[in-house]
């Protein structure tokens, strides 16, 4: 097999190229989890049997809050659930009780999904002791994760990332499903995540239920979030595949009744919050946090209060203090210290500040901006008064809209266009041979579950029952470099990450993503190519056939994914075998004179390859049609809450300032109330008539003229003018001709488009 005949002898290369791929068969996962109670004969869940009030009492409570029972006994009950409550209602207790009466009857672990991995240190010394619990990691030790294998751990937190890259043996991922002990139920945190209308979506969230049903044979789900509005939570509990009313267990009020809420529109924002925090309402309030959209306005805010508030009630240093992502893990956790033991008054922070802050006595909530929606308003002074006591909210509107066209351009950033969308699905869909050679395969293991989601197809406006049931092809793994496709098609990694998760949840199930890995492989061999394992012997018999001379080359790079999908291999037994040629045991050392580096990290994904025309240009169309549902939902969601604020908003901050009306805070409540507990309207869309169509006009032709060396498209000179970086054109270069950049801001992003492809066209 490793003959150097291979390479001097005559060739065979067609019979060694002629690989007979076996047929991609996805794993079965393992059985579900028997849950601990029957249903009754009506299908509804048992009276709460004594040993759940036991359990109870051994975690220190005597009671069940509002919810938190009937939530419970569901889980116990095997029945998906997802409950909405307040930051500090106790949604915890909901996934911590189960949890600890699963693993009294039987050797099980639960898992516990959680979005930030900065929090789950802290989530996990604030489980109860009777709890064994542990956190998958890149610092996880052997020991650790070897104590999860033998189910020595009853809870597991972990990432979304760590979950949906699982199976890998990677300290970071979850080992694989034969590993683990049976998995009980898995809890998603944050579950708003988990929906497209939600203010937070995060495409890996979406996989998670995908991948806990297909890979772990989870069918018990439990979703937590503080904020959800109606149609989030109906979003949400398909998702989770709850089917009956009950599912969504209790649905608090948006906005606890003890926290008094003010908006203002100050043209000078900084005088009126220092006047705010002087005033009756908020000067005497001991625990403050101060939010603001961006990171170097922290800093300057924070610097402003310690001027203006010293000598008040307590010393400088005690004053205000800054907190965001740019600052160092230490400096935070002395600020974030400092906040909890009382020593620090004000913080000054960015939204990440107050995720997981077990402060109960937050006696006030400053928004310096407009948050980009209800939800994130609604998540963010839900951290002030969880102690039942009084708290205040204020929040500063710019009367010149300035918040809005910011948060505008945030949304515009993340869209991608047809164009785009079409290069991306080229990249994804090569034609394989089998789609050359005509319908001589069997038919698709897939093709079976492909109507399991027609439902949800249909709701999103797409046909989905006339695609062809059978596909000669039986999917290839492919690997498309990340930075290469980020610079092609000027997209960030989420947005390309964004786009094949779509993909991967239609339900004809085009890709299926696996872990993201490095896909080119570059060997050198200093003796000429006289070592060599099946792998190399395809690449360089290819190049033979392509006309290169082997016999004298001394180094070889190739896509070592498309090599092993050819041949019918796995792939990290193919990069195995590869990284042995580094090792011999004929020479002093071991080393054999052969260097392997592996090089490009990439999306890796099964995709198929016999795809025709019209079946591409549907997939682009459905592609795109999401992106802009999501654009759509984002100003709807930013727009709704401008006119809420604004409708509510005092002129200046004096009418405020030691009094509030509480008929304004009752108003805006109502607002919120109304916002939650209504479904969303999808057609809403955002129109701007552009009176300055001349103007703009004019400024598109002036800018291509000045650089008529580069290339534009439409889209790349509407980000300019929105004042939106991208890979291609960065805002460190663009920024700082301030001719053009964020020169149009206020002004509807869509309609640039339109208007500077036009002129493009015209200059050409």
């Amino acid at each position: 097999q490793h003959q150097e005949q291979e390479v001097d002898g005559p060739p065979n290369d067609e019979i060694l190229l002629n690989v007979i791929r076996p047929d991609y068969e996805r794993p079965a996962p393992p059985p579900p989890m028997e849950p601990l109670y029957s249903l009754g004969d009506d299908g509804r869940i048992q009276a709460t049997p004594a040993e759940v009030y036991t359990a109870l009492k051994d975690f220190g409570y005597q009671s069940f809050r509002p919810g938190q029972e009937e939530a419970i006994m569901r889980i116990l009950s095997g029945l998906s659930t997802l409950v909405v409550l307040s930051t500090g209602m106790g949604k915890s207790l909901c996934y911590q009780l189960p949890a600890y009466l699963y693993a009294q009857r039987s050797n099980s672990i639960t898992l516990v999904i959680s979005p930030l991995v900065s929090l789950m240190d802290d989530q996990l010394s604030g489980l109860p002791a009777k709890l064994k619990a542990a956190c998958i990691h890149s610092n996880m030790s052997m020991k650790q994760r070897e104590a999860v294998k033998s189910g020595q751990v009853c809870v597991l937190l972990l990432s979304p990332e760590a979950l949906v890259g699982g199976g890998g043996s990677g300290s970071g991922c979850l080992p694989p499903a034969h590993q683990l002990p049976p998995v009980a139920f898995a809890c998603i945190d944050e579950a708003h995540c988990v929906s497209e209308w939600s203010h937070n979506f995060r495409p890996c969230y979406l996989r998670l239920c995908k991948v806990l049903r297909e890979r772990l044979g989870v069918r018990c789900l439990l979703g937590l979030t503080a904020t959800a509005t109606l149609s989030t939570a109906l979003d949400i509990a398909h998702h989770l595949d709850i089917s009956d009313q009950d599912g969504i267990a209790v649905r608090s009020a948006a906005v606890p009744p003890n926290l008094q809420l003010s908006v203002s529109m100050d043209r000078e924002k900084d005088q009126a919050l220092v006047s705010l925090l002087k005033g009756d309402r908020f000067g005497c309030l001991d625990s403050i946090i101060v939010y603001c959209t961006r990171r170097e306005e922290t800093v300057r805010v924070a610097a402003l209060l310690r001027t203006c508030l010293q000598g008040i009630r307590k010393p400088l240093k005690w004053q205000a203090e800054s907190y965001h992502a740019g600052l160092s893990a230490s400096e935070r956790r002395r600020v974030q210290n400092n906040f909890m033991c009382g020593e620090l008054r004000v913080v000054v922070a960015t939204v990440a500040f107050g995720m997981g802050l077990d402060k109960s006595d937050v006696r006030g909530i400053v928004h310096y901006n407009m948050p980009k929606s209800f939800e994130s308003y609604v998540q963010e002074i839900g951290r002030a008064g969880r102690d039942g006591e009084p708290a205040h909210c204020h929040l500063f509107l710019d009367p010149e809209g300035g918040d809005l066209h910011e948060l505008r351009r945030h949304i515009y950033a993340d869209t991608v266009d047809y164009y785009t969308v079409k290069r991306l699905v080229q990249r994804v869909f090569p034609p394989c041979k089998s789609k050359q050679e005509g319908g001589n395969g069997s038919v698709n293991q897939q093709a079976a579950e492909m109507t399991a989601a027609g439902d949800w197809l249909k709701n999103q406006g797409v046909e989905g029952d006339d695609w062809p049931r059978e596909r000669v092809c039986h999917t290839h793994e492919r690997a498309i470099p990340i930075q290469k496709t980020v610079e092609a098609l000027d997209i960030t990694e989420e947005g390309v990450e964004t786009l094949l998760c779509y993909l991967e949840l239609h339900p004809q199930r085009f890709v299926e993503l696996l872990h993201s890995t490095l896909s080119v492989c570059k060997i050198s061999c200093y003796d000429g190519p006289r070592q060599l394992c099946p792998p190399v012997a395809v690449v360089l018999a290819r190049m033979r056939m392509a006309g290169e001379r082997v016999e004298t080359c001394d180094s070889v790079e190739f896509d070592v994914v498309e090599v092993a999908d050819t041949m019918g291999w796995q792939l990290p037994l193919v990069k195995r075998g590869l990284r042995q040629l580094q090792w011999s045991t004929d020479r002093a050392g071991g080393r054999s004179g052969v260097h392997v580096e592996f090089s490009s990290p990439s999306f890796y994904f099964r995709s198929y390859g016999d795809l025709n025309n019209e079946e591409l240009d549907r997939v682009c169309q459905f592609l795109h049609k999401r992106v802009l549902e999501q654009e759509r939902t984002q100003l709807f969601q930013l727009t709704a809450c401008f006119k809420a604020f604004q409708s509510v908003a005092f002129r200046s901050v004096t009418s405020c300032v030691d009094d509030l009306d509480d008929s304004r805070s009752l108003q805006l409540k109502n607002l919120l109330a109304e916002y939650f507990d209504k479904r969303r309207d999808r057609d809403h869309t955002l129109a701007l008539l552009l009176d300055w169509e001349d103007q703009i006009r004019a400024d598109i032709r002036s800018f291509l003229a000045n650089r008529s060396d580069e290339k534009f498209s439409g889209r790349a000179v509407a980000r300019i003018f929105h004042g939106i970086g991208s890979p291609c054109y960065p805002a460190q270069t663009y920024g700082k001709d301030r001719r053009y950049w964020r020169k149009y801001i206020q002004f509807d992003f869509n309609q640039l488009i339109r208007l500077a492809t036009q002129e493009i066209i015209r200059f050409k």
